[in-house]
């Protein structure tokens, strides 16, 4: 009796097949700065905090249900509800004739519409960067069985080629188009920076009303209601806390029109590395996607001033505190040290074995050695825990080689999903430690 056993031809084409898929996901994910943004929080931030709150009991679990859920809507509406405001302000700051090019017009990158001479050849880079994306996008699905999107960003990228085509910029334009993105930008701080500004006021009133409970949720397993009240982790908002949570509302559009009049001194801006920076971040992509820096002003900076003062006493307050501590480094830093490090790592092996220069899983600038004494300590940082590279560059540094290509792309995908795993065990490893943390505070307070 012949005791070996056959793999099933079947079975190997339904495993290439399902791998194929993932491997297609991987590339829509990382296909946008957005969709990569997306994904990471998920994994990086609701996965892990879920997982970890799942230990201290229903009401926790179910507050941290009602966080997650509200930071993923937030997130996947975002773009609908920039194009909203963008076609509502447009009606109010663009002539009649460019009004109808409204979502096009917000593709014009900010330092675009201060320098007429860059303005002129503006059309040039939206005509070759967002119609390329639209037609990667568009493979993406079409690879993928999805016919009817990739037919949609097809029609996307040949709308896109048209306005360009047609343009005629003129200095009056520059000047109407400017208004519009800096009136879109402060008019979706206005909704989604109310939004989590007022989160915790939300918050609270969502443990009062639907969880029916008057203190921090979080010591329910090990703390009684009686000692709970003793340590100061009940009763209703103070006055100082209901000004805070209502202001927070606001903090968002008073911040970003603060800085996007600010920088309009580009004098001040020359004179000053925090300006340059908030320059370079206060601006979308693809017209209606934040740049990290005005994510930040639009979502972190209020919902964690407005979360941590309304907190149930400092047992909260302390956690909310340590939590955002992991938030900031996570967004930064955490994928890089994770997805980062496995591409630097398989971009080393891949220029090894098809005797190609370095750089296609990561970009050729993080790959050059940081020199301690000339480079400032953040430039250092980038250097050891690189951004991996997006597919588009992935794509294009292996076009002409198919082999290179094929195992370059399953490169990608191993290490995106590796690295994204890893990075949400290291967030619940950090979450279950605050967590823990605050156990042995309230215990200890008790004993004393």
């Amino acid at each position: 009796m012949n005791c070996t056993s056959a793999t099933s031809p079947n079975s190997n084409v339904t495993s290439t097949s399902r791998w194929n898929y993932y491997k297609d996901l991987a590339s829509i994910v990382c296909s946008r700065e957005s969709t990569y943004r997306t994904a990471l929080d998920i994994t990086g931030f609701d996965i892990p905090v879920l997982a970890a709150d799942a230990f201290r009991g229903i009401k926790k679990f179910t507050e941290s249900v009602f966080e997650c859920l509200s930071a993923t809507i937030m997130v996947g509406v975002s773009p609908y509800l920039t194009t909203f405001v963008g076609n509502v302000l447009g009606k109010l700051t663009l002539s009649k004739e460019l009004q109808k090019d409204t979502i096009n017009l917000l593709k014009f990158n900010m330092s675009e519409l201060r320098d007429f001479e860059q303005f002129k050849n503006a059309t040039q880079r939206i005509k070759s960067e967002e119609v390329e994306d639209k037609l990667f996008v568009s493979s993406l699905y079409k690879k993928s069985g999805k016919e009817e999107k990739a037919r949609f960003y097809e029609q996307d990228a040949l709308g896109i080629e048209q306005f360009c085509n047609n343009f005629k910029a003129t200095k009056d334009k520059m000047k109407e188009i400017y208004k519009l993105k800096k009136a879109t930008i402060v008019g979706e701080s206005f909704l989604e920076g109310g939004w989590w500004g007022g989160y915790g006021l939300m918050f609270r009133m969502f443990r009062k009303h639907i969880l029916r409970e008057d203190r921090f949720t979080g010591t329910k397993g090990y703390v009684s209601d009686s000692e709970s009240e003793e340590l100061g982790e009940g009763g209703d908002l103070s006055l100082f806390q209901k000004i805070v949570g209502g202001a927070s509302i606001f903090i968002s559009p008073i911040l970003n029109f603060f800085l996007l009049t600010k920088i309009e001194n580009r004098e001040a801006v020359k004179n000053s590395k925090f300006l340059q920076k908030v320059d370079e971040n206060m601006d979308m992509t693809h017209g209606v996607y934040p740049k990290l820096g005005l994510l930040f002003t639009q979502t972190t900076i209020p919902k964690w001033i407005g979360t941590i003062t309304l907190s149930q006493g400092w047992f909260e307050r302390t956690e909310r505190i340590l939590k955002l501590f992991t938030v900031i480094p996570s967004w930064w830093l955490g994928h890089r040290a994770t997805n980062g490090t496995y591409a630097l790592n398989a971009d080393k092996e891949l220029s090894k074995k098809y005797k190609v220069p370095p750089g296609i899983l990561v970009e050729p600038e993080y790959l050059s050695q940081a020199k301690e004494n000339n480079e400032p300590f953040l430039q250092r940082i980038q250097k050891r825990f690189p951004e991996p590279a997006k597919i588009h560059h992935i794509l294009k540094s292996t076009e002409g080689n198919k082999e290179l290509q094929s195992e370059a792309e399953d490169l990608h995908a191993k290490c995106l999903y590796k690295g994204f795993a890893m990075h949400s065990l290291l967030v619940f490893g950090i979450n279950m430690a605050v967590n823990y943390t605050t156990k042995l505070r309230a215990l200890w307070a008790l004993r004393n």
